[in-house]
């Protein structure tokens, strides 16, 4: 069952399961982040306004920065490997109304990281499965990241089946809304 999430305020809403819970709720959450967890899995849902990128390329340039965004990730988890699964672009500009800034996007990315997670040795290392949408907002500076993180396999253990996450990532892709470019500063 999903329901409509206001984040940011209201600035941004999406689709997102009811058994997800909003990580502020446990812990400190950067404000430029919207961290939402799965009580049953390790799944987790991140939105997330940063700096628009372009030391991978010019600003329309959708499929280097989602790959500098997935490579960033990747440093950050210290991840042993990474690969990119599959990745597609948007065919044409999102549509949106003046005074809207124009929004590229939503380009998708699906990928592997290898991380060892609490110093576990590297066999033991988690296989998490990344799916990424990206959206730009040139106009305004900003990259609008949105990912989907879901462990597929433990600790070196069986392979665990991505359905719910390719589904949580789907809808939250699709429901999407900007409501204020307030939002973001630029």
């Amino acid at each position: 069952m999903s329901r409509t999430v206001e984040l940011y305020g209201g600035a941004i809403t999406t689709e997102l399961p009811s058994h997800l819970r909003d990580a502020s709720e446990l812990r400190q959450v950067p404000d430029s982040q919207e961290v939402w967890l799965d009580n049953d899995s390790n799944l987790s849902f991140i939105l997330e306004v940063v700096e628009l990128v372009t030391e991978s390329g010019p600003a329309d340039d959708q499929q280097a920065a989602l790959r500098f965004h997935f490579d960033s990730l990747a440093h950050d988890n210290t991840a042993l490997s990474s690969t990119v699964s599959s990745l597609s672009l948007p065919s044409s500009a999102a549509p949106t109304t003046p005074p809207n800034p124009p929004l590229l996007g939503p380009a998708v990315l699906s990928g592997l990281q290898t991380v060892a997670k609490f110093n576990l040795p590297p066999e033991r290392a988690d296989t998490v499965l990344v799916l990424m949408a990206l959206w730009r907002i040139p106009d305004k500076r900003a990259d609008l990241v949105l990912c989907v993180n879901f462990p597929v396999r433990e600790e070196g253990g069986p392979e665990l089946d991505s359905q719910l996450a390719r589904s949580v990532f789907e809808k939250a892709v699709q429901g999407l809304k900007i409501k204020d470019y307030g939002l973001f500063a630029g």
